[in-house]
């Protein structure tokens, strides 16, 4: 079945605060029917795309000397997927740096919107900056290796991640298509240490362990990450596009938590510029702009696989 994407606009929705209670079969555990549906869906949405971890590209010359551009320092989030993955097709080469923080903040600001991100309307962001006329996100134009459905990913809460030194414009100047980002896998949790039992499911350590990984107190060794595995990684709840979903964005749950009317106000941040201290954020919209002090902005957004708004 097709996928849907639930985008949060905001970002004082924390951890906890926001469920979804109504889709069927349902997440929440007293509610949960995988037995007979493993897709369980709704429960607790939570992933917001600027949390801290997600930035700004940054690039830097290139090892292979030339033209050529490698980004600079690991690096998540939706401009990194765009450099990786967009080619500026009347240059030629990759969309810099700065391009493609302008066209993520463009995205991120019809999704804050409530507006559409279909491919037409994300190729309208990618011409935006001066430029890059005649680009777009698939490749129909040019060498572009996008895809909606890779955005709304993002935007709805899954880690892409680009990798300190990987190269996304050639030594003459061309685009990079191979595709150097990806989106990161569940972190490895086992130390050298650990043990599989003899029925598989039963963990351990080993008998010929070190002192440091048995001594209470002692250092303890970190579990390897290999290939795409991170510990940033974000475990988001595949939603999928029923009727049970078109029914609660009608007159349900979703469509309470999609309304530009929803209201919010969280004690954790502050919705003056006179409230605002260390301990307690401005409370903010995926666009970057202030949630006014009624707390009145929509929480979310649904998108469909196309990018249609739900």
């Amino acid at each position: 079945m097709a996928r849907a994407y639930i985008v949060l606009a905001r970002n004082d929705l924390d951890d906890n605060l926001l469920q979804v209670l109504d889709l069927k079969p349902n997440a929440t555990p007293s509610k949960d029917s995988r037995v007979y549906a493993p897709i369980a869906q709704g429960g607790y949405q939570t992933f917001y795309l600027l949390d801290g971890v997600n930035a700004a590209v940054v690039t830097q010359a290139g090892a292979a000397g030339g033209a050529s551009l490698d980004i600079d320092g690991d690096v998540y989030g939706l401009s990194a997927y765009l450099i990786d993955r967009v080619e500026d097709t009347g240059g030629g080469e990759s969309l810099t740096a700065a391009e493609a923080v302008t066209i993520s903040g463009l995205i991120e600001a019809a999704a804050s919107a409530g507006t559409a991100l279909t491919l037409a309307l994300i190729n309208v962001a990618i011409n935006t900056p001066a430029g890059v006329a005649g680009s777009d996100l698939d490749g129909t134009l040019g060498a572009s290796t996008g895809t909606v459905e890779e955005v709304l990913r993002i935007l709805a809460g899954e880690r892409f991640k680009m990798t300190d030194n990987a190269q996304v414009r050639l030594v003459g100047g061309g685009f990079d298509t191979a595709q150097r980002g990806f989106f990161v896998q569940q972190p490895n949790v086992e130390v050298p240490a650990s043990v599989d039992g003899v029925y598989g499911d039963v963990r351990g350590r080993r008998s010929t362990a070190p002192m440091t990984h048995i001594r209470p107190g002692e250092p303890r060794t970190a579990p390897v990450q290999t290939g795409a595995q991170d510990t940033n990684f974000n475990r988001v709840r595949q939603t999928v596009e029923t009727g049970h979903l078109h029914l609660s964005a009608t007159d349900g749950v979703l469509a309470e938590l999609k309304s530009a009317t929803f209201t919010w106000l969280n004690p954790g941040n502050a919705y003056t510029a006179a409230a605002v201290t260390a301990a307690t954020p401005r409370a903010l919209t995926l666009a970057a702009a202030n949630i006014p002090a009624t707390g009145v902005f929509r929480a979310i957004t649904i998108y469909d696989a196309e990018g249609n708004v739900i």
